[in-house]
C-alpha cells in the first residue's frame, strides 16, 4: 500500500485523474468533464444523488508539488495536521470502498450476463431434448400400434390355421 502510489479515480467514469479534479461536499471526486455534465444536467451527484451546485463543487489539485505541500503545512499545529491526516485517510478509505463497489457491480453484471447466456443455451438444449423425446414417444406409439396390428394379424392367422386344421381333420 505505501510502496504503490494510489491514483485517484473519477467516481463517475472511473478514469484515473491527472492534475485538476473536482471534489464535492458529499465526499466524491469527479473529473472536470463529469462535473460539467452534472452542472449542465440535473445537478445530482452520480454516486449518492445529492443535489449539487457550483458552490458544492471545488477544484482541487490531485498531485500537489512537495513545495506546495510543505508550504501549506508550515506553522500548522500537530493536532491540525493529525486531524487533516485522519480526514485524508478516511477519504482514501471511502474512495477505495467506492472503487470496490464499482468493480463488484461490474463483475456482478458480467456474471449476470454470462448466466443469461448460459440460461439461453440451457433452454435451447432443453427444447432440443424435449423435441427429440416427443419424436421418440411418437415413434414408440407407432411401434406399439404396429405390434397391436401384428398381434391381431397373428391371432387371426392362428384362428384361420386352427379352422383349416380342424377342417382337414374332419375331411381325413
Amino acid at each position: 500500500l505505501l510502496n504503490k502510489e494510489y491514483k485517484m479515480k473519477c467516481n463517475a467514469c472511473w478514469r484515473e485523474l491527472e492534475g485538476q479534479a473536482i471534489t464535492t461536499t458529499c465526499g466524491h471526486v469527479l473529473c472536470t468533464e463529469d462535473a460539467k455534465k452534472i452542472l449542465s444536467n440535473d445537478g445530482a451527484c452520480p454516486i449518492c444523488d445529492q443535489v449539487l451546485s457550483k458552490s458544492h463543487m471545488k477544484p482541487t489539485d490531485i498531485n500537489p508539488s512537495d513545495e506546495w505541500t510543505n508550504m501549506s503545512m508550515t506553522g500548522v499545529s500537530p493536532q491540525i495536521l493529525m486531524k487533516s491526516a485522519y480526514r485524508s485517510v478516511m477519504f482514501y478509505i471511502g474512495q477505495k470502498d467506492l472503487e470496490m463497489q464499482y468493480k463488484m457491480n461490474r463483475i456482478v453484471g458480467q456474471c449476470r450476463q454470462k448466466c443469461e447466456v448460459m440460461q439461453a443455451k440451457f433452454t435451447e438444449k432443453l427444447e432440443e431434448v424435449h423435441a427429440a423425446y416427443q419424436k421418440m414417444a411418437k415413434r414408440c406409439q407407432l411401434m406399439e400400434q404396429e405390434i397391436e396390428n401384428l398381434t391381431r394379424d397373428k391371432q387371426e392367422l392362428q384362428e384361420k390355421f386352427a379352422e383349416k386344421s380342424s377342417q382337414a381333420e374332419e375331411e381325413a
